[in-house]
């Protein structure tokens, strides 16, 4: 199995009473190996550390962050591409969260699997992150940056040799692949149903 982050929305703030006090936890997405800045950035709106759902420990060591100001921070971000290849993928994310039966008042952020992967405690690891979620301007702004296409290069005029034997110029390179950078944010994979299923419990 691989190592996960999940993303989770839920309508109790995650510890000791929240199963007692109603709670529903309902898959969002989960990704392999990494904590996407998407998920970062819907965890964003009032950020701070919880108990974990899934892990039996008594520390903090999972996020939980207001829902609809997620959502509305993430939805900046995404106006921001303009690529025309994103679009679908962009459009996919602002229907799913937008769900009724998907929204809830909170996200819940869990980073279990991937901290696990590290030597660092667990709970200094989501303090880490959660430092990194209140303070995400470089790192979309980075992420930004990224899928701009690189500046047009203007070929140069061919040279007296060139022209003297009919030297062809050098084609230009080929255009970048965008999806997996797209992909890469983590965008498309949107599931009600996660490895950690909440649906019956």
């Amino acid at each position: 199995m691989a190592n996960r982050s999940y993303l989770y929305s839920t309508n109790v703030i995650p510890g000791p009473g929240a199963k007692a006090n109603g709670r529903k936890l309902v898959g969002i997405s989960e990704w392999n190996y990494d904590i996407p800045l998407v998920f970062k950035i819907l965890l964003s709106g009032n950020p701070r550390t919880c108990p974990s759902s899934i892990w039996d420990n008594s520390e903090d060591i999972a996020l939980i962050g207001d829902y609809a100001d997620g959502v509305k921070n993430l939805e900046g971000f995404l106006s921001q591409i303009e690529l025309p290849a994103a679009q679908g993928l962009i459009g996919e994310a602002i229907e799913f969260l937008n769900k009724p039966e998907n929204r809830n008042q909170y996200f819940v952020l869990e980073c279990g699997e991937i901290f696990d992967m590290g030597d660092t405690p667990l709970l200094e690891q989501n303090r880490a992150l959660l430092g990194e979620v209140k303070d995400l301007q470089p790192e979309m702004e980075q992420a930004l940056q990224s899928l701009l296409p690189p500046p047009a290069v203007t070929p140069e005029p061919p040279g007296l040799f060139a022209r003297l034997f009919g030297r062809r110029p050098e084609p230009p390179p080929p255009a970048q692949d965008v999806m997996p950078v797209i992909h890469g944010l983590g965008l498309g994979n949107w599931s009600n149903i996660l490895y950690f299923d909440f649906s019956e419990a």
